[in-house]
């Protein structure tokens, strides 16, 4: 089994070079794989710079004349890829050298879908957000074990090419940041288990801000949740915590006084980590609400 790495990237050419350098050191023979960058109209040079690469990865541009989004673009890479696997792997992402040996290696043991891990990269200043970043999601799961559907993250993951056609690929609808990984995601577990790998370990280079995370939540909220749900009302409960035994109390706890409150304890690190998922929760919520206001 070969691998094609499927990597779509926006105006991150020098977190792109990090992410193509650690290909190139990869502990299994550039043989073994192809890598696809997807330039989504960026208007950093990154163009320029796939098309005059001359390293050691089997690389193939895919440029976009304008930006089309995500979802789109890794369906563009997908329909360009050779082999058998695909290795979704985000722009600002640095593999590990063994990175796409444990993803191979996992696929030849079984037909499955697999979720790597991301950690902020070591040369970056962590703070208690990204800590909290670093231990949600998939990364709560124990190695070896299945994923729900909506767990799926394409920042690194790997699906058998077969499976991502008979699921339909990504849902191109999603223009905006977020929900296309785990609405395909759950079609995906339809078809095969999602397993957890931890082995296959991803740094991320690409540091946010608290203010800048929930700016960009928010912005999930508006545009991309009420698609996410409108397919999949089944998440409704589950995402904004509606007809939860304390949802009475989450208009009140959402308010604005409130997060203003515990968003500036946050951002000075003094808060323990639930109280970021309730800033994502106040974000999101109130993304939707506007949403709803707006139709």
């Amino acid at each position: 089994m070969k691998a094609s790495i499927v990597t779509p990237s926006y105006n991150s050419i020098d977190m792109l070079r990090h992410t193509l350098l650690s290909l190139e050191k990869q502990d299994i023979g550039m043989e073994n794989f192809e890598v696809i960058v997807i330039d989504d109209g960026s208007t950093d040079g990154t163009s320029e710079y796939l098309n005059n690469y001359n390293g050691k990865l089997n690389l193939h541009p895919v440029i976009n004349a304008k930006n089309l989004g995500r979802a789109k673009s890794r369906n563009k890479g997908i329909s360009a890829a050779k082999n058998e696997l695909i290795i979704f792997l985000d722009a600002d992402i640095e593999a590990k050298p063994d990175f796409v040996r444990h993803h191979l290696a996992q696929h030849a043991k079984s037909e499955c879908a697999c979720v790597g891990k991301v950690l902020f990269h070591p040369e970056l200043v962590q703070n208690s957000y990204m800590k909290y970043l670093d231990e949600r999601g998939s990364a709560k799961m124990k190695p070896g074990e299945m994923l729900p559907g909506k767990y799926f993250r394409t920042t690194n993951a790997s699906v058998p090419a077969s499976i991502l056609m008979k699921a339909g690929c990504f849902d191109e609808n999603f223009i905006h940041y977020g929900g296309e990984d785990s609405e395909i995601g759950m079609r995906i577990a339809d078809e095969v288990p999602i397993f957890y790998l931890p082995e296959a370990i991803g740094y991320n280079r690409h540091s946010r801000s608290l203010e800048q995370s929930l700016d960009i939540i928010r912005v999930y909220g508006e545009h991309s949740l009420p698609y996410l749900l409108k397919k999949r009302p089944e998440l409704k409960k589950d995402i904004l915590r509606e007809g939860k035994f304390y949802s009475p109390l989450l208009p009140l706890a959402c308010s604005k006084p409130f997060f203003r409150l515990f968003k500036a304890l946050a951002a000075k690190g003094f808060v323990p980590s639930f109280i970021y998922s309730y800033l994502l929760l106040c974000s999101y919520r109130s993304g939707y609400k506007k949403s709803k206001r707006v139709r």
